[in-house]
């Protein structure tokens, strides 16, 4: 008897057991079930599961979402109740009158609705979170003029100047398209909270289009110099001129406005420093040289006359090796510069670039090699040289022995900043081209080794060059560790970084001519990019790029192509479009690339957006450092 009873005491005990759970998951499954209904739009039967939750628990999320299914059924007596309920609920709080007036609105009757959010604004309390609470209520539901009167009694009773609601406002009218007044409250809100700089910068670009003839932008021009003058001690209107001429691309005039603003407060021509460095970046050669220039002419007690002086110098570079072909004279003319800047400064620690720079003139540009070693052994052995700039002018070293052939030279010096500086980026650098130099003259393996090591650099680059020169190499050496196509691509490379250029082609045409079916199809694309690139023929480069994601899209280097493509259209090319089509394909496509990162901050710069970019003009419009 006992013995049988035993499957249904066991089941009662089961029950027992599991029935208090089952009460207490019924909200979840109920919330769950009302969520989908919701999404589908079935608001009949959302509507049974909300009403069960809000009466279990009236909080604000079902409270919104009963509201927003009464509303979709056009039940407005029970959309009215609710709103009411919930109101004296909550203490009167005047949010639940602009949802009363809503209900009011959307049955028709525009009177009553009136009624109720003028009553809502009468119940305002004089309180920052009051007032929010209920221009947000407002802005909700799309009733932006009553937000902004909300804010606008807000700032009438509260009388602070640090809760001017400037930035709430600004946005609003921004969404109403009421350009003139988003622009007078975000200058309102600087002169209240300076430390709202940041933020209506951000707010401004995502209205006003800088890149283009817009008429939004010389409105903002004009109501900055209108307080300019009015606020002349105000240097936030000033800094806010020159960062619009920045986004306009117009660096002339933000020269001239840096310019008095430097005169003005005596900065010491810091500010004319960083926008020379900009203007270099964005190759305004002419309105770069203006700025050292100007700092140079304040004379050598000038905290900033050296960075002057060697700005004017690096700008000179940039603008020569801008070119195809330089003209010889030219190239004497920033050897002269060089030399002369140099002798007058000094053959110093502090002015190690500036010798790096006439080392690469003297042996890429002017086939001057000697002098080149010379300037470079003599910076190498400089008294009280830091060991990184040692290294660093070691490696320059090393790279011209690969130019001359002298690669078992090269070698050495690579390897003694190798040793010299383990698990660091710097000795990975130098293993690095070590192996790539094994690589040039065909010892595959012992590159390959070292390769192998490197492709857990915490350096990605790194780590990224190691790995595709390394699966290069696996894929294309026989068994016996011999591969005439490889020893070919090898020799084209080594020509490549030579500065061959012409006998490099010739070697990739042999290449391609006798083994076209070798694997080495898109290694051989990337290869005359890079030569293309090098001799500034872009749209020809672009072309090389294209074929890669073309005819190679499942290999290693695509989303190097992806994104090499957009870089060169932005950079280069000029076309910001196309440059973005190739970083949107980036991300969408090769999600797990080293290069996303880069190219969604790129992609974003050129959408648009403004927020935490840590670009050149940012830095600059940082202003002058303590």
């Amino acid at each position: 008897m006992i013995r049988a009873m035993l499957p249904r005491l066991l089941f009662l005990l089961i029950l027992a057991v599991a029935g208090p759970a089952s009460v207490m998951a019924q909200p979840g499954t109920d919330e769950q079930l009302a969520a989908e209904y919701m999404r589908q739009g079935d608001y009949a039967k959302a509507v049974l599961y909300y009403e069960k939750l809000y009466d279990r628990q009236p909080s604000s999320l079902y409270y919104e979402q009963l509201m927003k299914a009464y509303l979709g059924l056009k039940q407005y007596d029970d959309a009215a109740k609710l709103a009411k309920e919930q109101m004296r609920k909550q203490g009167g709080d005047p949010r639940y009158l602009v949802d009363l007036g809503v209900v009011m609105k959307q049955s028709g009757d525009t009177a009553k609705a009136g009624k109720e959010f003028e009553k809502a604004l009468k119940s305002l309390k004089a309180d920052q979170g009051s007032i929010r609470n209920l221009a947000n209520a407002f802005t909700r539901n799309n009733e932006l003029d009553l937000a902004l009167q909300t804010y606008e009694r807000g700032r009438k009773m509260l009388k602070e100047a640090s809760t001017d609601f400037f930035y709430e406002t600004a946005n609003l009218r921004a969404a109403k398209g009421d350009v003139p007044g988003m622009v007078s409250d975000y200058l309102d809100l600087l002169q209240v909270n300076p430390s709202y700089l940041q933020a209506v910068q951000n707010g401004l670009g995502r209205f006003i289009d800088f890149t283009s003839a817009d008429s939004r932008s010389d409105l903002l021009r004009t109501e900055l110099l209108r307080r300019i003058q009015k606020y002349p001690d105000n240097t936030l209107y000033q800094e806010m001129l020159i960062w619009m001429y920045i986004q306009r691309k117009d660096l002339t005039s933000a020269f001239v406005q840096s310019k008095a603003m430097d005169k003005r407060f005596k900065e010491g021509g810091q500010r004319l420093i960083a926008l020379g460095d900009m203007a270099v970046n964005n190759k305004d050669w002419s309105t770069a040289a203006k700025c050292y220039d100007y700092v140079v002419a304040m004379g050598g007690d000038s905290p900033w006359y050296s960075a002057g002086k060697i700005g004017l110098v690096t700008a000179l570079d940039a603008q020569v090796r801008s070119q195809s072909d330089p003209p010889k004279d030219q190239l004497d003319n920033l050897r002269h510069q060089y030399e002369s800047t140099l002798d007058e400064l000094g053959r110093t620690p502090a002015n190690v670039k500036l010798i790096s720079g006439l080392a690469q003139l003297e042996a890429y540009y002017l086939n001057n090699t000697a002098d080149a070693e010379a300037l470079l052994q003599n910076a190498i052995a400089m008294p009280g040289l830091d060991p990184r700039q040692q290294a660093s002018l070691k490696l320059d070293l090393g790279d011209i022995e690969v130019l001359k052939g002298d690669v078992w030279d090269a070698s050495l010096l690579y390897s003694q900043v190798d040793l010299d500086f383990k698990q660091d980026p710097l000795g990975n650098e130098a293993r690095l081209r070590n192996a790539k130099v094994s690589f040039y003259t065909g010892d595959f393996l012992w590159a390959k080794a070292q390769l192998d090591v490197l492709k857990a650099s915490t350096s990605k680059l790194i780590a990224n060059d190691a790995m595709e020169l390394s699966l290069l190499i696996t894929d294309n050496l026989g068994t016996d560790t011999v591969s005439v196509p490889l020893d070919l691509f090898a020799r084209s490379q080594l020509l490549t970084v030579q500065h061959k250029y012409d006998s490099a082609l010739v070697v990739l045409d042999t290449l391609y001519a006798r083994f076209p079916m070798s694997k080495l199809g898109d290694d051989i694309l990337y290869a005359r990019y890079r030569i293309a690139f090098a001799r500034h023929q872009y749209t020809e480069a672009a072309g090389y790029l294209q074929k890669v994601v073309e005819l190679y899209p499942n290999d290693i280097l695509v989303d190097n192509a992806m994104y090499d493509l957009g870089k060169l259209y932005e950079d280069n090319i000029g076309d910001k479009e196309q440059a973005k089509k190739w970083y949107e394909k980036l991300l969408f496509e090769q999600s797990g690339s080293i290069f996303t990162a880069d190219a969604r901050e790129r992609y974003r710069r050129l959408r648009g957006d403004h927020d935490k970019l840590d670009t050149p003009e940012q830095k600059f419009l940082n202003g002058p450092t303590p």
